[in-house]
């Protein structure tokens, strides 16, 4: 029998890695069935922390529908379904193996509902929320997608996850806030879990896990503006992740 689970999600370079790999050192399990790519990259100095068969069976579900568009587009609702409910063995296979509490991965917020439909464990998520340009700045570096390009991809993705995980809790991270309040942040998570741990051991853990990088606050150029839509959005997620501090 599976065990309640949760995940992390959110944009791509949002900082999901980042509150993964906390999670863990905190106490959170994994599972050891299925490899977690832990491996270390210029983007991700700590490690990505994606589970790979997790990752191939979302990739492949949106690469499917969308040979051109990938991951980098929410695909229509109904031919997400239908694809699924051809598809149940890729499910089956990874909740056969998965045999931890937490994964990860930022293509769930295009898939969920796929899921949702047959994980019924599934009953949490942390949706990581940081600045859309400094999103966008980030994937133009790892990907080469334009600073608009960027933009759209944070705001699809973002409403795409929102438009879909009414089934389940929902903590919103302000990645932004962790990065000027590491302490105090992570620890809000953790309560939101039911699993505080004592301050100096959450210190040492964020200390030897994390250190705020230098472009965490201004990483956009002056020239670059969020349109209105994104900047509305933004401020509306902002304000619902207050509610958790």
């Amino acid at each position: 029998m599976l065990r309640e689970a949760s995940i992390v999600t959110g944009p791509m370079r949002s900082g999901t890695s980042c509150v993964t790999g906390l999670l863990e050192l905190c106490g959170f399990d994994l599972g050891r069935n299925i490899r977690v790519l832990r491996n270390e990259t210029p983007m991700n100095p700590r490690g990505h922390f994606e589970h790979d068969l997790l990752f191939a069976v979302n990739e492949r579900l949106l690469i499917e529908i969308a040979p051109f568009w990938g991951i980098f587009a929410p695909p229509p609702r109904d031919e997400l379904m239908a694809l699924a409910a051809k598809r149940q063995n890729y499910f089956r296979i990874f909740l056969k193996e998965f045999d931890g509490e937490l994964c990860k991965d930022p293509l769930f917020c295009l898939t969920l509902s796929a899921w949702l439909d047959v994980w019924p464990e599934l009953s949490r998520a942390v949706f990581c929320l940081r600045h859309p340009a400094e999103v966008a700045v980030s994937m133009r570096k790892r990907y080469g997608t334009n600073f608009d390009e960027g933009l759209r991809i944070w705001r699809e993705y973002s409403l795409s996850f929102f438009e879909n995980s009414e089934r389940i809790n929902v903590f919103i991270f302000d990645y932004n806030r962790f990065c000027r309040e590491p302490l105090d942040t992570f620890a809000e998570l953790l309560n939101w879990f039911g699993r505080p741990i004592d301050l100096e051991t959450l210190r040492n853990n964020i200390a030897s896990f994390w250190s705020a990088p230098a472009s965490a606050l201004s990483s956009h150029s002056e020239g670059e503006t969020l349109p209105d839509d994104v900047q509305k959005l933004y401020l509306d997620l902002l304000k619902s992740s207050q509610a958790f501090s």
